[in-house]
C-alpha cells in the first residue's frame, strides 16, 4: 500500500498538458529554492568557526561559565536550524525526484504509441535525473556559488590568512576540473566498451538456439573475449588514473590544512591574530575547499544529467507539437492509399513509389511480388506505424493523423510478419493487456482461426505463459494467436502482412472461411501473401515489383493468369528434361 503522499503522483497526465519545464531539476524553482536554502546552510555553517574563535578568545581568557553556556545555547540553537534546513532541502529533493520519476515515466509510457521525431530518449534518462537531484553532486554546485562567504570570512580574521583561503580554493577548484577531463576520454571508453560487451553477451543468450545450431559459439566466444579484455583494460585505465588522482587530491588538502595551520599559528606568535583564529582559520578553509574536492565528481554527473534532461525536454516538446487528434463515429473502414511513397533513412531512392489504392469496406485484396518490394513496408504505413515521406493514407476520407492512436487500434487490425508477444498469458496478449478483459471476445477470436483447440490443449489453457520467458510456440500457432489478437476489437480493417505461411490445413481452412465472414461483416482485408491458394477466397490481386503497382487484377483474372505461368513452367521443366535425356 503506498503512502497517503504519493498517490497525488499517481494520476495520469495528459500528454498535450504535460510540461516538462515543471519537473526539470533545472527548472527555475528548483534553482532558487535551493540557492535560498543554500545560503541560509552556509551562513550558519560559519557558527562552528565563531564558536571556537570565541571559546579560545573570551571563555578561556576570562574563564567564566555563563559566558561559555551562554555561547553554547546560541551554537546549539542555530545548529539546530542549520540541521532542520538540511533535513528540509533533502524531503524538498526527494519530493520533486518522485514527483518528476512519476508523471515523467507514466507520461513517457503513454507516449509509447506517439509518432514523435525522436526516439532516443528513454526511462534511463529519468532514472539518471531522480538519482542525481537526490545526490550531493546536485547541491554540491549551489554550495560552490556561497564559497566566497568563507574566504570573505577568513580576510576579516586577516588579509594573509584570506590570501592563503583564496589561493587553496583557486588551486583546489582548477585540479578539480583537470581531473575530471583527465578522466573524460577513459570514462567514456568504459562506457561503449561496457555497454558493447553486455549488448554481445545478452544478443547470446537471446538468440542462444541460433548459436548452437549454426555452431556460432567459437567465433562469438573470441569476439566476446575481445570486448572483455578491451573492457577491463579501459575500467583498469579509468580506476587507476582515479585512484591516482583522489591520492593527489587528498595529499593536496592535507598540505594546505598545514599551511593554514603554519600561517595561522605565525600571525599568532606575530600577536597579528589571537589563538582562537587558528581553529576558526583551518575550519573556514575546510568547509570553503570541500564542495571543490566534489567538483570532478560532480561536473560528471552535471554532463550526464544535462544530457539527459535536453533529450527528455526535445521529446516532450514535440509530442506538444502533435496534431490534435479526432474520435469519430459510425466507421465504416474504407481506405484511400494517394501518391504514397517512402523513403529508407539516408537513401536516395524510395522502396515504394507513388502507390495509389482504394479498398472499400468488406473489400478482400491480395498483394504478392518479390522480397524487397515493399509490401510489408506499405503494411506499416497503412497501419499507422510509419510515416510516408509523401503521399496520404485516407481512413473514411480523414487523414490517419487525425485518428487517435486508440482509436486506430480499434478500427485497424494488423499482423507483423514478425510474431512478437510480450510478457503474459495468451489471454492477455490477444485482449491487447485490456484491464478488463472479455473471455466471450477471447475465445470467439481464437475460434475463427482455429485456434481455441490448440490452446485449451496446454496444461493452463488461455492463462498460459507466453513472451520471451513464457512457452515457446511453434510457429503455426503463434501466427494464428497473432489473427486472433488482430480480431479482438473487432475491426474494420484488417491488415495481414504473411500472416498464413506457416498455418497448418486446419487453420489456412479456417482462414479462408474468415475471410468470407469478414466480407459479410463489411471488413476489409488487406493481405500479403505468396500463397496463390489463397487468391481464390480475394476480391482483387495487386503485384508490387520495385515499389510499384505493376498490376491489379480481379481475381479471376489473377488466377488464369497464374495457371498459365504455372502451365508454361511446366512446360518449360519438360524441355529442359528431354533436353537432358537427349544428351545422355
Amino acid at each position: 500500500m503506498l503512502p497517503t503522499i504519493y498517490k497525488p503522483f499517481l494520476t495520469p497526465m495528459n500528454i498535450n498538458n504535460f510540461s516538462w519545464k515543471e519537473f526539470s531539476p533545472f527548472n527555475k524553482k528548483n534553482v532558487v529554492v535551493l540557492l535560498g536554502i543554500s545560503l541560509f546552510l552556509n551562513i550558519l555553517v560559519l557558527a562552528i568557526p565563531i564558536y571556537s574563535l570565541q571559546v579560545f578568545d573570551r571563555v578561556l581568557t576570562s574563564r567564566s561559565f555563563d559566558t561559555l553556556f551562554l555561547i553554547s545555547a546560541i551554537v546549539v540553537f542555530l545548529v539546530t536550524i542549520q540541521s532542520a534546513l538540511d533535513v528540509l532541502k533533502n524531503y524538498y529533493l526527494q519530493r520533486r525526484a518522485t514527483k518528476l520519476d512519476t508523471f515523467a515515466s507514466i507520461t513517457l509510457y503513454s507516449g509509447i504509441n506517439t509518432d514523435t521525431p525522436s526516439n532516443q530518449v528513454s526511462h534511463k534518462d529519468i532514472k539518471e535525473l531522480r538519482s542525481f537531484m537526490t545526490s550531493p553532486a546536485f547541491s554540491v554546485v549551489f554550495d560552490i556559488l556561497w564559497t566566497p562567504i568563507f574566504i570573505i570570512v577568513m580576510f576579516i580574521l586577516h588579509p594573509i590568512v584570506g590570501i592563503v583561503g583564496l589561493s587553496a580554493t583557486l588551486l583546489v577548484g582548477g585540479f578539480s576540473f583537470v581531473a575530471h577531463y583527465l578522466k573524460l576520454k577513459k570514462l567514456t571508453n568504459a562506457q561503449l566498451t561496457n555497454m558493447a560487451s553486455t549488448y554481445a553477451h545478452d544478443e547470446s543468450v537471446t538468440f542462444n538456439e541460433t548459436v548452437q545450431s549454426q555452431h556460432l559459439s567459437n567465433g562469438l566466444s573470441q569476439q566476446y573475449h575481445q570486448l572483455t579484455a578491451e573492457r577491463i583494460w579501459f575500467e583498469h585505465q579509468l580506476s587507476t588514473s582515479t585512484s591516482t588522482l583522489t591520492s593527489i587530491a587528498k595529499y593536496i588538502r592535507l598540505l594546505l590544512q598545514m599551511v593554514i595551520m603554519a600561517v595561522g599559528a605565525t600571525l599568532v606568535i606575530d600577536n597579528a591574530m589571537s589563538a582562537g583564529g587558528i581553529i576558526a582559520g583551518s575550519i573556514l578553509m575546510s568547509r570553503a575547499l570541500q564542495p571543490l574536492e566534489q567538483l570532478s565528481g560532480a561536473l560528471q554527473a552535471w554532463q550526464l544529467a544535462l544530457g539527459a534532461n535536453k533529450r527528455l525536454n526535445k521529446y516532450f516538446s514535440e509530442i506538444k507539437q502533435l496534431p490534435s487528434t479526432t474520435q469519430f463515429n459510425q466507421v465504416q473502414g474504407a481506405l484511400h492509399i494517394d501518391g504514397v511513397s517512402w523513403y529508407p533513412p539516408n537513401a536516395s531512392l524510395p522502396l515504394l513509389k507513388n502507390l495509389r489504392l482504394k479498398l472499400e469496406p468488406g473489400n478482400r485484396v491480395a498483394i504478392h511480388g518479390s522480397n524487397g518490394s515493399g509490401k510489408s513496408m506499405l503494411c506499416k504505413i497503412i497501419a499507422g506505424l510509419v510515416k510516408p515521406n509523401t503521399g496520404s493514407i485516407k481512413l473514411d476520407g480523414a487523414s490517419i493523423n487525425q485518428w487517435s492512436k486508440d482509436q486506430l487500434s480499434q478500427v485497424v487490425g494488423y499482423v507483423p510478419q514478425k510474431i512478437e508477444f510480450l510478457a503474459g498469458t495468451i489471454k492477455q496478449n490477444i485482449a491487447h493487456f485490456d484491464t478488463n478483459i472479455d473471455d466471450d471476445k477471447v475465445i470467439q477470436a481464437a475460434k475463427k482461426i482455429g485456434v481455441h483447440d490448440s490452446i485449451i490443449k496446454l496444461p493452463d489453457g488461455y492463462n498460459t505463459l507466453i513472451g520471451q520467458r513464457g512457452l515457446s510456440l511453434s510457429c503455426g500457432d503463434a501466427q494464428a494467436i497473432a489473427i486472433a489478437r488482430a480480431l479482438y476489437n473487432q475491426p474494420k480493417l484488417l491488415i495481414l502482412d504473411e500472416a498464413t505461411s506457416n498455418l497448418d490445413r486446419y487453420k489456412l481452412h479456417q482462414f479462408k472461411q474468415l475471410l468470407l465472414l469478414l466480407a459479410k461483416e463489411k471488413v476489409g482485408v488487406l493481405l500479403v501473401t505468396h500463397n496463390t491458394e489463397i487468391f481464390e477466397n480475394m476480391d482483387w490481386v495487386i503485384e508490387l515489383e520495385s515499389g510499384e503497382i505493376k498490376s491489379a487484377k480481379p481475381v479471376t483474372q489473377a488466377i488464369s493468369s497464374s495457371n498459365n505461368d504455372s502451365r508454361n513452367q511446366t512446360k518449360k521443366v519438360h524441355r529442359i528434361n528431354n533436353k537432358v535425356v537427349s544428351n545422355a
